[in-house]
């Protein structure tokens, strides 16, 4: 797997070589965090998966172990719409560039401290605010 390199300004991605990597190439999505925002990088075979978050009024991010794809540390990143059945997607720590410490998590009763945005490789199509939280077990698949 080829190393992912990132150029940033804040939370702005200038450039990155995800969209030549092993990863892309692959159609696995790849997760950067910086400056207070999770950017999901999306390769272009997902592109039209897009449309299903677009209903979503915040994302939540999911971390813990997902012991039934033997992970001891992964994310679920749902798309809270507040529906019966939010999407949501799932990934093992090799497809992140950085966990966030446990005491960045988001409390209850307070706004959301995160951001989060999907980027293509045409540039930033979807920001929404985030909550990151820390839980027992991946799938969570529960609201904030």
């Amino acid at each position: 797997m080829n190393l992912i390199t990132i150029e940033n300004n804040g939370p702005e991605i200038i450039s990155t070589n995800y969209w030549q990597s092993d990863y892309a190439s692959r159609g696995a999505f790849y997760v950067a965090v910086n400056a207070g925002c999770f950017r999901l990088l999306v390769p272009d075979i997902q592109i039209s998966q897009v449309d299903e978050w677009r209903s979503a009024r915040e994302v939540i991010i999911s971390r813990g172990p997902w012991p039934d794809a033997g992970k001891h540390e992964a994310i679920e990143i749902l798309f809270e719409d507040d529906s019966d059945n939010p999407y949501a997607l799932h990934f093992g720590s090799e497809q992140i560039d950085r966990l966030p410490p446990d005491t960045d998590r988001d409390r209850q009763g307070q706004p959301p401290r995160w951001k989060f945005a999907a980027w293509t490789s045409g540039g930033k199509i979807l920001e929404l605010p985030a909550r990151y939280r820390i839980v027992k077990r991946i799938p969570c698949l529960k609201p904030f």
